[in-house]
Protein backbone atom coordinates (compact mmCIF):
# COMPACT_ATOMS: atom_id res chain seq x y z
CA UNK A 1 0.00 0.00 0.00
CA UNK A 2 2.99 2.42 1.00
CA UNK A 3 4.35 1.73 -2.50
CA UNK A 4 1.20 2.61 -4.52
CA UNK A 5 0.73 5.96 -2.82
CA UNK A 6 4.13 6.60 -2.94
CA UNK A 7 3.66 6.29 -6.85
CA UNK A 8 0.54 7.95 -6.78
CA UNK A 9 2.18 11.15 -5.05
CA UNK A 10 5.03 10.62 -7.42
CA UNK A 11 2.75 11.17 -10.64
CA UNK A 12 0.51 13.89 -9.08
CA UNK A 13 3.57 15.72 -8.81
CA UNK A 14 4.48 15.35 -12.18
CA UNK A 15 1.25 16.07 -13.20
CA UNK A 16 1.07 19.46 -11.18
CA UNK A 17 4.75 20.23 -12.63
CA UNK A 18 3.41 19.76 -16.63
CA UNK A 19 0.59 22.26 -15.74
CA UNK A 20 3.08 24.40 -14.39
CA UNK A 21 5.18 24.05 -17.13
CA UNK A 22 2.17 24.42 -19.36
CA UNK A 23 0.88 28.23 -17.90
CA UNK A 24 4.67 29.49 -18.12
CA UNK A 25 5.10 28.32 -21.63
CA UNK A 26 2.06 30.32 -22.83
CA UNK A 27 3.82 33.10 -20.59
CA UNK A 28 6.56 32.97 -22.18
CA UNK A 29 4.83 32.39 -25.93
CA UNK A 30 2.92 35.83 -24.88
CA UNK A 31 6.14 37.76 -24.03
CA UNK A 32 7.85 36.44 -27.35
CA UNK A 33 4.99 37.98 -29.21
CA UNK A 34 4.66 41.46 -27.71
CA UNK A 35 8.91 41.08 -28.38
CA UNK A 36 8.18 40.40 -31.67
CA UNK A 37 5.63 43.50 -31.90
CA UNK A 38 8.75 45.70 -30.40
CA UNK A 39 10.34 44.39 -32.96
CA UNK A 40 8.23 45.04 -36.09
CA UNK A 41 7.96 48.57 -34.50
CA UNK A 42 11.04 49.26 -34.53
CA UNK A 43 12.06 48.13 -37.80
CA UNK A 44 8.85 50.57 -38.76
CA UNK A 45 10.75 53.86 -37.18
CA UNK A 46 14.12 52.68 -38.53
CA UNK A 47 12.52 52.93 -41.81
CA UNK A 48 11.11 56.46 -40.75
CA UNK A 49 14.16 57.18 -39.93
CA UNK A 50 15.54 56.62 -43.30
CA UNK A 51 12.72 58.51 -45.30
CA UNK A 52 14.55 61.65 -42.76
CA UNK A 53 18.15 61.19 -43.63
CA UNK A 54 17.16 60.92 -47.00
CA UNK A 55 15.74 64.44 -46.68
CA UNK A 56 18.78 66.09 -45.24
CA UNK A 57 16.66 67.72 -42.40
CA UNK A 58 17.04 66.46 -38.65
CA UNK A 59 14.18 67.57 -36.38
CA UNK A 60 12.23 67.20 -33.15
CA UNK A 61 10.50 64.31 -34.31
CA UNK A 62 13.51 61.78 -35.70
CA UNK A 63 14.99 62.96 -32.06
CA UNK A 64 11.97 61.66 -30.22
CA UNK A 65 11.51 58.52 -32.78
CA UNK A 66 14.94 57.50 -31.90
CA UNK A 67 14.29 57.92 -27.87
CA UNK A 68 11.49 55.76 -28.92
CA UNK A 69 13.75 53.20 -30.74
CA UNK A 70 16.19 53.08 -27.62
CA UNK A 71 12.67 52.69 -25.07
CA UNK A 72 11.25 49.98 -27.19
CA UNK A 73 14.88 48.10 -27.52
CA UNK A 74 15.58 48.20 -23.93
CA UNK A 75 12.10 46.74 -23.55
CA UNK A 76 13.02 43.99 -26.17
CA UNK A 77 16.46 43.01 -24.02
CA UNK A 78 14.17 43.56 -20.85
CA UNK A 79 12.03 40.90 -22.54
CA UNK A 80 14.41 38.37 -23.76
CA UNK A 81 16.46 38.55 -20.01
CA UNK A 82 12.58 37.54 -19.00
CA UNK A 83 12.54 34.70 -21.55
CA UNK A 84 16.10 32.92 -20.32
CA UNK A 85 15.32 33.21 -16.47
CA UNK A 86 11.89 31.31 -17.58
CA UNK A 87 14.12 28.92 -19.60
CA UNK A 88 16.42 28.50 -16.81
CA UNK A 89 13.34 27.50 -14.06
CA UNK A 90 12.33 25.08 -16.72
CA UNK A 91 15.63 23.69 -16.98
CA UNK A 92 15.64 23.45 -13.39
CA UNK A 93 12.35 22.09 -13.07
CA UNK A 94 13.54 19.15 -15.63
CA UNK A 95 16.46 18.20 -13.33
CA UNK A 96 14.42 17.86 -10.39
CA UNK A 97 11.93 15.56 -12.23
CA UNK A 98 14.65 13.71 -13.85
CA UNK A 99 16.38 13.14 -10.65
CA UNK A 100 13.02 12.03 -9.30
CA UNK A 101 12.21 9.30 -11.72
CA UNK A 102 15.37 8.20 -11.55
CA UNK A 103 14.98 7.29 -7.74
CA UNK A 104 11.51 5.97 -8.57
CA UNK A 105 13.10 3.75 -11.40
CA UNK A 106 15.80 2.32 -9.21
CA UNK A 107 13.02 1.75 -6.54
CA UNK A 108 11.06 -0.02 -9.32
CA UNK A 109 14.07 -1.62 -10.48
CA UNK A 110 14.90 -3.04 -6.93
CA UNK A 111 11.35 -4.32 -6.09
CA UNK A 112 11.21 -6.25 -9.28
CA UNK A 113 14.49 -7.77 -8.66
CA UNK A 114 13.57 -9.07 -4.96
CA UNK A 115 10.33 -10.52 -6.08
CA UNK A 116 12.05 -12.17 -9.08
CA UNK A 117 14.69 -13.55 -6.35
CA UNK A 118 11.80 -14.31 -3.72
CA UNK A 119 9.66 -16.64 -6.49
CA UNK A 120 13.60 -18.14 -7.68
CA UNK A 121 14.25 -18.87 -3.96
CA UNK A 122 10.78 -20.66 -3.29
CA UNK A 123 10.05 -22.14 -6.60
CA UNK A 124 9.14 -25.64 -5.23
CA UNK A 125 6.76 -24.00 -2.44
CA UNK A 126 5.42 -22.05 -5.66
CA UNK A 127 4.91 -24.85 -7.34
CA UNK A 128 1.21 -24.20 -9.11
CA UNK A 129 0.07 -27.89 -9.06
CA UNK A 130 1.23 -28.62 -5.95
CA UNK A 131 0.29 -25.22 -4.64
CA UNK A 132 -3.10 -25.70 -5.70
CA UNK A 133 -3.58 -29.24 -4.03
CA UNK A 134 -1.80 -28.49 -0.99
CA UNK A 135 -5.42 -26.65 -0.47
CA UNK A 136 -7.72 -27.27 2.49
CA UNK A 137 -10.50 -27.24 0.26
CA UNK A 138 -12.16 -25.99 -2.19
CA UNK A 139 -12.81 -22.08 -1.09
CA UNK A 140 -8.55 -22.49 0.14
CA UNK A 141 -8.29 -22.96 -3.75
CA UNK A 142 -10.36 -20.39 -4.76
CA UNK A 143 -8.14 -18.02 -2.37
CA UNK A 144 -4.51 -19.70 -3.47
CA UNK A 145 -5.81 -19.54 -7.23
CA UNK A 146 -6.72 -15.49 -7.06
CA UNK A 147 -3.33 -15.09 -4.68
CA UNK A 148 -1.23 -16.53 -7.55
CA UNK A 149 -3.15 -14.38 -10.45
CA UNK A 150 -2.93 -11.39 -8.27
CA UNK A 151 1.11 -11.53 -7.76
CA UNK A 152 1.36 -12.40 -11.66
CA UNK A 153 -0.24 -8.97 -12.18
CA UNK A 154 1.94 -7.52 -9.61
CA UNK A 155 4.97 -8.44 -11.20
CA UNK A 156 3.39 -7.53 -15.04
CA UNK A 157 2.35 -4.36 -14.01
CA UNK A 158 6.08 -3.57 -11.99
CA UNK A 159 7.55 -4.10 -15.05
CA UNK A 160 5.51 -1.89 -17.19
CA UNK A 161 5.94 0.73 -14.51
CA UNK A 162 9.51 0.65 -15.33
CA UNK A 163 8.96 0.25 -19.05
CA UNK A 164 6.46 3.45 -18.53
CA UNK A 165 9.18 5.77 -15.95
CA UNK A 166 12.41 4.78 -18.55
CA UNK A 167 10.34 6.49 -21.36
CA UNK A 168 9.34 9.17 -18.99
CA UNK A 169 12.94 9.45 -18.08
CA UNK A 170 14.40 9.46 -21.80
CA UNK A 171 11.76 12.26 -22.86
CA UNK A 172 12.84 14.59 -19.63
CA UNK A 173 16.30 14.16 -20.78
CA UNK A 174 15.46 14.87 -24.58
CA UNK A 175 13.20 17.94 -23.00
CA UNK A 176 16.25 19.34 -21.30
CA UNK A 177 18.45 19.13 -24.70
CA UNK A 178 15.91 21.02 -26.22
CA UNK A 179 15.49 23.70 -23.65
CA UNK A 180 19.44 24.07 -23.66
CA UNK A 181 19.19 24.91 -27.33
CA UNK A 182 16.53 27.56 -26.17
CA UNK A 183 18.13 29.22 -23.98
CA UNK A 184 21.70 29.42 -26.22
CA UNK A 185 19.35 30.66 -29.01
CA UNK A 186 17.66 33.74 -26.27
CA UNK A 187 21.20 33.90 -24.97
CA UNK A 188 22.59 35.22 -28.32
CA UNK A 189 19.43 37.31 -29.58
CA UNK A 190 20.11 38.91 -26.29
CA UNK A 191 23.90 40.02 -27.51
CA UNK A 192 22.70 41.10 -31.02
CA UNK A 193 19.87 42.95 -29.46
CA UNK A 194 22.46 44.83 -26.81
CA UNK A 195 24.31 45.37 -29.46
CA UNK A 196 21.60 47.35 -31.83
CA UNK A 197 21.24 49.34 -28.54
CA UNK A 198 24.70 50.58 -28.90
CA UNK A 199 24.77 51.26 -32.16
CA UNK A 200 21.32 53.52 -31.44
CA UNK A 201 22.67 55.30 -28.35
CA UNK A 202 25.37 56.61 -31.05
CA UNK A 203 22.88 57.18 -33.02
CA UNK A 204 20.58 59.49 -31.14
CA UNK A 205 24.36 61.43 -29.89
CA UNK A 206 24.82 62.10 -33.57
CA UNK A 207 21.56 63.47 -34.10
CA UNK A 208 21.61 65.18 -30.59
CA UNK A 209 24.44 67.01 -31.97
CA UNK A 210 23.05 67.71 -35.46
CA UNK A 211 20.38 69.00 -33.64
CA UNK A 212 21.35 71.02 -31.20
CA UNK A 213 23.86 72.93 -33.32
CA UNK A 214 21.09 74.98 -34.83
CA UNK A 215 20.99 76.48 -31.20
CA UNK A 216 19.90 79.99 -32.37
CA UNK A 217 17.14 78.88 -34.78
CA UNK A 218 15.99 76.71 -31.98
CA UNK A 219 15.75 78.96 -29.52
CA UNK A 220 14.03 81.43 -31.62
CA UNK A 221 11.75 78.90 -32.74
CA UNK A 222 10.37 78.02 -29.38
CA UNK A 223 10.17 81.58 -28.69
CA UNK A 224 7.61 81.91 -31.21
CA UNK A 225 5.98 78.47 -30.39
CA UNK A 226 5.55 80.25 -26.53
CA UNK A 227 4.16 83.83 -28.53
CA UNK A 228 1.98 81.51 -30.20
CA UNK A 229 0.70 78.72 -27.48
CA UNK A 230 -0.23 82.38 -25.23
CA UNK A 231 -2.17 83.30 -28.20
CA UNK A 232 -4.28 79.96 -28.67
CA UNK A 233 -5.06 79.85 -24.81
CA UNK A 234 -6.54 83.32 -24.73
CA UNK A 235 -8.37 82.51 -28.13
CA UNK A 236 -9.72 78.78 -26.66
CA UNK A 237 -10.56 80.76 -23.15
CA UNK A 238 -12.51 83.46 -25.43
CA UNK A 239 -14.86 80.47 -26.88
CA UNK A 240 -15.28 78.60 -23.79
CA UNK A 241 -16.37 82.00 -22.05
CA UNK A 242 -18.81 82.94 -25.15
CA UNK A 243 -20.08 79.22 -25.11
CA UNK A 244 -20.61 79.18 -21.19
CA UNK A 245 -22.44 82.69 -21.14
CA UNK A 246 -24.82 81.75 -24.02
CA UNK A 247 -25.50 78.37 -22.29
CA UNK A 248 -26.24 80.43 -19.01
CA UNK A 249 -28.78 82.99 -21.02
CA UNK A 250 -30.56 80.12 -22.81
CA UNK A 251 -30.73 78.15 -19.52
CA UNK A 252 -32.37 81.78 -17.79
CA UNK A 253 -34.63 82.66 -20.46
CA UNK A 254 -36.07 79.22 -20.44
CA UNK A 255 -36.49 79.32 -17.08
CA UNK A 256 -38.07 83.03 -17.13
CA UNK A 257 -40.34 81.35 -20.23
CA UNK A 258 -41.58 78.29 -17.54
CA UNK A 259 -42.67 81.02 -14.67
CA UNK A 260 -44.22 83.37 -17.31
CA UNK A 261 -46.37 79.88 -18.50
CA UNK A 262 -47.29 79.10 -15.05
CA UNK A 263 -48.08 82.72 -13.71
CA UNK A 264 -50.15 82.57 -17.16
CA UNK A 265 -52.16 79.16 -16.72
CA UNK A 266 -52.47 80.67 -12.94
CA UNK A 267 -54.37 83.67 -13.47
CA UNK A 268 -56.43 81.88 -16.10
CA UNK A 269 -57.17 79.58 -13.28
CA UNK A 270 -55.40 76.25 -15.35
CA UNK A 271 -53.23 74.52 -14.18
CA UNK A 272 -49.76 74.54 -14.47
CA UNK A 273 -47.78 73.31 -17.89
CA UNK A 274 -46.09 70.20 -17.22
CA UNK A 275 -42.52 70.31 -16.92
CA UNK A 276 -40.31 69.74 -20.01
CA UNK A 277 -39.89 65.70 -21.05
CA UNK A 278 -36.88 64.40 -19.69
CA UNK A 279 -34.77 62.79 -23.19
CA UNK A 280 -35.20 59.44 -24.18
CA UNK A 281 -33.63 57.12 -21.59
CA UNK A 282 -30.51 55.24 -22.96
CA UNK A 283 -27.99 52.80 -21.39
CA UNK A 284 -25.99 55.14 -19.95
CA UNK A 285 -27.36 56.10 -16.51
CA UNK A 286 -27.25 60.12 -16.73
CA UNK A 287 -25.51 62.38 -13.92
CA UNK A 288 -26.44 65.92 -12.54
CA UNK A 289 -24.52 68.29 -14.29
CA UNK A 290 -22.35 70.41 -12.37
CA UNK A 291 -21.66 72.71 -15.18
CA UNK A 292 -23.43 75.35 -17.34
CA UNK A 293 -22.32 73.89 -20.31
CA UNK A 294 -24.34 70.42 -19.56
CA UNK A 295 -27.51 73.02 -19.03
CA UNK A 296 -29.68 70.68 -21.88
CA UNK A 297 -29.93 66.64 -21.72
CA UNK A 298 -28.56 66.41 -25.12
CA UNK A 299 -24.74 68.47 -23.78
CA UNK A 300 -24.87 66.42 -20.19
CA UNK A 301 -25.76 62.75 -22.48
CA UNK A 302 -22.51 63.92 -25.06
CA UNK A 303 -20.24 65.04 -21.87
CA UNK A 304 -20.64 61.10 -20.49
CA UNK A 305 -20.11 59.97 -23.68
CA UNK A 306 -17.40 61.40 -24.18
CA UNK A 307 -16.10 60.31 -20.76
CA UNK A 308 -16.87 56.84 -21.39
CA UNK A 309 -14.56 56.94 -24.30
CA UNK A 310 -11.49 57.98 -22.67
CA UNK A 311 -8.95 55.92 -23.19
CA UNK A 312 -10.50 54.86 -26.66
CA UNK A 313 -10.50 57.88 -28.52
CA UNK A 314 -8.80 57.53 -32.24
CA UNK A 315 -5.92 59.94 -32.95
CA UNK A 316 -6.13 63.11 -35.04
CA UNK A 317 -3.70 61.65 -37.79
CA UNK A 318 -3.46 58.20 -39.40
CA UNK A 319 0.29 58.29 -39.15
CA UNK A 320 2.99 60.57 -36.36
CA UNK A 321 4.96 60.89 -33.66
CA UNK A 322 4.47 62.92 -30.69
CA UNK A 323 7.26 65.87 -30.58
CA UNK A 324 6.03 67.55 -27.60
CA UNK A 325 3.76 65.97 -24.61
CA UNK A 326 0.97 67.53 -22.53
CA UNK A 327 3.37 69.53 -19.87
CA UNK A 328 7.09 70.71 -19.30
CA UNK A 329 8.94 69.29 -22.29
CA UNK A 330 12.92 68.64 -21.74
CA UNK A 331 14.66 69.18 -24.99
CA UNK A 332 18.71 68.90 -25.55
CA UNK A 333 20.33 72.29 -26.03
CA UNK A 334 23.79 72.88 -26.74
CA UNK A 335 25.01 74.82 -23.97
CA UNK A 336 22.01 73.30 -21.92
CA UNK A 337 18.80 71.54 -21.88
CA UNK A 338 15.62 73.86 -22.60
CA UNK A 339 12.15 73.68 -21.18
CA UNK A 340 8.96 73.75 -23.24
CA UNK A 341 5.39 73.86 -22.40
CA UNK A 342 2.63 72.46 -24.19
CA UNK A 343 -1.11 72.81 -23.32
CA UNK A 344 -1.66 69.62 -25.25
CA UNK A 345 0.20 67.01 -27.93
CA UNK A 346 1.89 67.95 -30.96
CA UNK A 347 2.35 65.12 -33.37
CA UNK A 348 5.10 65.21 -36.42
CA UNK A 349 3.29 63.81 -39.63
CA UNK A 350 3.52 64.66 -42.95
CA UNK A 351 2.95 67.93 -44.48
CA UNK A 352 -1.14 68.07 -46.11
CA UNK A 353 -1.85 64.81 -43.96
CA UNK A 354 -5.75 64.18 -42.89
CA UNK A 355 -6.57 65.85 -39.63
CA UNK A 356 -9.69 63.94 -37.71
CA UNK A 357 -11.77 64.81 -35.26
CA UNK A 358 -11.74 62.13 -32.66
CA UNK A 359 -15.05 62.34 -31.02
CA UNK A 360 -18.85 63.57 -32.66
CA UNK A 361 -19.41 67.01 -31.64
CA UNK A 362 -20.43 70.53 -33.16
CA UNK A 363 -17.66 73.15 -34.90
CA UNK A 364 -17.68 76.36 -32.02
CA UNK A 365 -14.71 78.22 -33.96
CA UNK A 366 -12.59 78.02 -36.65
CA UNK A 367 -10.07 80.90 -36.01
CA UNK A 368 -6.08 81.90 -37.36
CA UNK A 369 -2.83 82.43 -35.32
CA UNK A 370 0.36 83.23 -36.92
CA UNK A 371 -1.13 81.99 -40.35
CA UNK A 372 -2.51 79.38 -39.22
CA UNK A 373 -5.75 77.79 -39.18
CA UNK A 374 -7.68 75.78 -35.86
CA UNK A 375 -10.00 74.24 -35.25
CA UNK A 376 -12.64 74.08 -31.60
CA UNK A 377 -14.87 71.19 -31.11
CA UNK A 378 -17.49 71.33 -28.88
CA UNK A 379 -18.23 67.82 -27.09
CA UNK A 380 -20.95 68.83 -24.17
CA UNK A 381 -18.22 70.34 -21.94
CA UNK A 382 -14.88 69.38 -23.11
CA UNK A 383 -13.30 71.16 -26.10
CA UNK A 384 -11.09 69.77 -28.46
CA UNK A 385 -8.84 72.17 -30.61
CA UNK A 386 -6.45 71.55 -33.78
CA UNK A 387 -4.33 73.56 -34.50
CA UNK A 388 -1.53 73.79 -37.20
CA UNK A 389 -3.75 73.18 -39.82
CA UNK A 390 -3.06 74.38 -43.67
CA UNK A 391 -6.64 74.88 -44.19
CA UNK A 392 -10.31 73.77 -42.34
CA UNK A 393 -12.71 71.61 -43.82
CA UNK A 394 -15.31 72.31 -41.94
CA UNK A 395 -17.37 75.96 -40.48
CA UNK A 396 -18.59 77.37 -37.36
CA UNK A 397 -21.47 75.73 -36.16
CA UNK A 398 -21.36 72.49 -38.66
CA UNK A 399 -21.92 68.74 -36.83
CA UNK A 400 -18.88 66.53 -37.04
CA UNK A 401 -18.37 62.60 -36.55
CA UNK A 402 -15.43 61.27 -35.35
CA UNK A 403 -12.57 60.26 -38.25
CA UNK A 404 -14.33 63.17 -40.33
CA UNK A 405 -11.47 64.91 -41.82
CA UNK A 406 -11.42 68.96 -40.59
CA UNK A 407 -8.06 70.17 -41.73
CA UNK A 408 -5.47 69.01 -43.22
CA UNK A 409 -1.68 69.13 -41.45
CA UNK A 410 0.28 72.00 -42.21
CA UNK A 411 4.07 73.30 -41.81
CA UNK A 412 5.54 74.13 -38.27
CA UNK A 413 9.05 76.30 -37.85
CA UNK A 414 11.33 73.25 -38.67
CA UNK A 415 9.57 73.38 -41.74
CA UNK A 416 8.10 69.64 -41.19
CA UNK A 417 4.36 68.69 -41.16
CA UNK A 418 3.41 69.14 -37.82
CA UNK A 419 -0.72 68.88 -35.72
CA UNK A 420 -1.47 69.86 -32.13
CA UNK A 421 -4.66 68.68 -30.16
CA UNK A 422 -5.51 70.25 -26.86
CA UNK A 423 -8.11 69.25 -24.23
CA UNK A 424 -9.96 71.46 -22.64
CA UNK A 425 -13.33 71.95 -19.89
CA UNK A 426 -14.28 75.44 -18.94
CA UNK A 427 -11.75 75.06 -16.31
CA UNK A 428 -8.61 73.99 -17.46
CA UNK A 429 -6.68 71.91 -19.72
CA UNK A 430 -6.22 68.65 -19.51
CA UNK A 431 -3.84 66.16 -20.90
CA UNK A 432 -5.30 64.22 -24.19
CA UNK A 433 -2.62 61.33 -24.38
CA UNK A 434 -4.99 59.10 -21.72
CA UNK A 435 -7.68 59.77 -23.90
CA UNK A 436 -6.24 58.40 -26.92
CA UNK A 437 -6.45 54.64 -27.28
CA UNK A 438 -2.85 53.21 -27.63
CA UNK A 439 -1.27 52.71 -31.29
Amino acid sequence: MFINTRRVIIIALLCISGVASFAQQASKEELQKRTQSLLAEINAIKRSLDETKAGKRQSLGALKQVERKIEMRNQVITNIKTEVWMVEREMLRTYREIDTLKKELNLLKDQYAQSIVYAYKNRSNYDFLNFLFSSNGFADAIKRLTYLKTYRNYRTKKAEDISNANMLLLSKIESLKGKRTEKQVAVGEQAKQMAELEKEKREKDEVVREWTSKEKELNRIYANKERERKQIQAAIAAVIKREKEEAVRKEREAAARRRAEEARALAEGKSAPAAPSEPARTSTPVRRAPSALESTPEGLIVSQKFEENKGRLPWPVDKGVIILHYGINKIPGKTKTVSVPSDGLSIETSVGAPVKAIFDGEVRSVFNVGGKQLVMVRHGKYFTTYGNLNSAKVAKGQMVTAGQVIGTAGVNDEGVGEVTLQLDTETSTINPEPWLRNR
